[in-house]
């Protein structure tokens, strides 16, 4: 990424657009503020860019906050320097202050996202926070997408062993559909019982287990020891198409979602297996990391169980709303699934 030295040597370079913190009042669209903030950084205006921001953020919720940060990382299309030379810009903000908020906004830009608390946010804040986590976790497919105005799916996952509940899953992950018309209205709704990740029922090194409840084996033999290593989709986006899926009955369809053939063309290193049949996705399950296929499926699980070997899957009495909120535009036929993991 490029790094931007932000110095007052940085002349002529949007100082005529971009408006001055002590004199501009801060717009309510935090995707203006942003993007006022970006041009004052660039202009080697970083004391009135933190200003102009803190006030921003100022009493908003933290996961607007977050948002906010994110923005203005990618408006900045690169890392700032933490330790610019500052200058004049200092009758703004102090230099501790201004090398701060830096850091803070490359991490921002940088780190996954904490699992932010919507609960009491409207509709156009909730978009604001999980489109900031599109631009800063997902392709340029993605942001493409969500700037035609497409349904584009978002998850954050929580990292869960596949042994828990007895290796039958929990649903404690979310998935987000959002969108943007173009008359600027905006879509979100949010699916906390999900799962991005598989279930040890179906893994064969824990058929003896008493702990799980075994189902069948399946996955990959990747190791060459005769047992299959489950397998689930790495941080990163997906482009999924419809399908169909023996989802339970309590799903009321067979409506699922999977890799299209060029995801699939596209998609070396996209899944991770547990090779060592520990229940967790790090660095110790060598060459755990595999190209994708279309199996990885969005579908439903069941009410106790997520029923998931790899899959996303969500509580059934969530899969209908879901699959309407997909399906909203009839004339979309592609998806992209950004994931990313939370802090």
């Amino acid at each position: 990424m490029t790094s931007l030295t932000l110095d007052t040597g940085l002349r002529g370079i949007g100082n005529a657009s971009a408006p001055a913190a002590s004199s501009t009042p801060i717009p309510a669209d935090n995707a203006t503020v942003a993007g006022n903030v970006a041009d004052l950084f660039r202009a080697g205006r970083s004391g009135e860019a933190v200003v102009a921001l803190d006030a921003a953020r100022q009493g908003q919720p933290q996961a607007v906050q977050d948002a906010l940060d994110r923005m203005v990382s990618t408006r900045l299309q690169g890392s700032l320097d933490p330790s610019p030379s500052l200058g004049l810009q200092s009758m703004y903000a102090s230099p501790a202050e201004i090398g701060s908020t830096i850091r803070r906004i490359n991490e921002a830009g940088s780190h996954p996202p904490s699992m932010p608390d919507t609960a009491n946010l409207s509709d156009q804040q909730k978009y604001d926070v999980y489109s900031s986590i599109v631009e800063t976790r997902g392709t340029q497919a993605s942001h493409d997408a969500l700037e035609a105005g497409d349904r584009v799916i978002l998850g954050l996952r929580n990292e869960t062993n596949t042994l828990a509940n007895k290796g039958q899953g929990v649903y404690d992950d979310r998935l987000v559909v959002l969108a943007r018309d173009t008359d600027g209205t905006v879509h979100v709704q949010e699916f906390n019982r999900t799962s991005t990740e598989p279930t040890a029922q179906y893994d064969g090194n824990q058929s003896a287990n008493p702990d799980v409840t075994f189902r069948r084996s399946e996955g990959d033999d990747i190791t060459g020891d005769g047992v299959p290593e489950l397998g689930r989709l790495a941080q990163g986006t997906t482009e999924l198409i419809e399908t169909t899926h023996a989802n339970p009955r309590s799903a009321g369809t067979s409506f699922s979602l999977r890799p299209s053939a060029a995801a699939v063309a596209d998609g070396a290193g996209r899944v991770e297996r547990d090779a060592n049949h520990d229940g967790l996705f790090n660095a110790d399950d060598v060459n755990g990391v595999v190209d994708l296929n279309n199996t990885f499926k969005i579908h439903s699980g069941s009410r106790t169980n997520t029923d998931s070997a790899g899959c996303t899957t969500l509580h059934p009495d969530d899969f209908g709303s879901f699959r309407s909120a997909v399906k909203a535009d009839a004339s979309q036929t592609r998806w992209q699934y950004v994931l990313t993991t939370t802090q």
